[in-house]
């Protein structure tokens, strides 16, 4: 990322940043509001990306493959319940979640759910809260009226 005298060149980092985060982050750093009236994914790293603090406030994701969960990234760990090579290879749903450290395997070719099932308690809360949030306000339909209003509570 790019940006003179606002964020200092060269620099890297491990910490999560997910695309759902660029309109929070945008909105803030141009002095706009994100609307308070819906459940909004996104969350404001401007404070990280600017370099005053080290922490994005990201632990991880849910994972979707179209409307699908596949799975939940957390920290440096994966944890899949499906998985598909390519979008017309073979779908394969798994009985037991699969587990990667993303850190010793990038690539996600070991399954090192045991020993690591600490992994599950700790990543499927998030999983949890995302699938408690649709339920009180369901995904925006295809074809709603713009503009949205969502459902008073």
């Amino acid at each position: 990322m790019r940006w003179p005298d606002k964020i200092k060149p060269g620099g890297a980092s491990d910490e999560i940043v997910h695309a759902m985060d660029l309109f929070p982050t945008l909105a803030n750093i141009a002095g706009g509001e994100v609307p308070d009236d819906r459940v909004m994914d996104g969350i404001d790293v401007s404070d990280f990306l600017l370099g005053k603090q080290k922490k994005s406030g990201r632990e991880g994701f849910v994972v979707y493959m179209g409307n699908d969960i596949f799975g939940v990234k957390w920290r440096n760990w994966k944890v899949h319940f499906k998985e598909q090579d390519s979008w017309d290879s073979t779908l394969r749903t798994f009985t037991m979640p699969r587990v990667y450290n993303l850190h010793s395997d990038p690539f996600e070719r070991d399954n090192v759910l045991f020993p690591n099932t600490w992994v599950l308690k700790a990543a499927l809360p998030q999983l949890e809260e995302h699938v408690a949030s649709l339920q009180e306000e369901p995904p925006i339909k295809m074809g709603t009226p713009d503009p949205y209003e969502p459902s008073s509570k």
